[in-house]
């Protein structure tokens, strides 16, 4: 809608929000210029969430990418503390896991 279209409704506008009554001719071009906002509006906010739910979409993708990384990766190190510990245990008849009891000095 151009300026001038604009300058127009508003008036009409003014004189719907204030309670006045408008004329057939006067209701019919308040209503298409109301329609034309609208419109406008909603392809205005259609573009704009279009877009950021677009990047919104990227960023959980890399997110999840990088959430399936970090799961492998814990994977791996859980596996490795087993070995380890099953070493230790091994080695020296201790338990990392907290539950065991220095030997008395007896």
């Amino acid at each position: 809608m151009d300026q001038a279209t604009y300058d127009r409704w508003w008036q009409l506008h003014l004189r719907v929000a204030n309670g006045e009554g408008l004329d057939s001719t006067e209701r019919a071009t308040y209503e298409a210029g109301l329609a034309v906002l609208d419109a406008e509006e909603r392809a205005q906010f259609d573009d704009a969430s279009l877009t950021v739910l677009r990047n919104l979409k990227a960023e959980v993708e890399v997110l999840e990418a990088t959430h399936a990384k970090l799961r492998a990766r814990s994977t791996r190190l859980d596996r490795q503390i087993g070995t380890l510990e099953g070493a230790y245990m091994m080695l020296t008849g201790f338990s990392l896991s907290g539950q065991g009891h220095a030997p008395s000095p007896v």
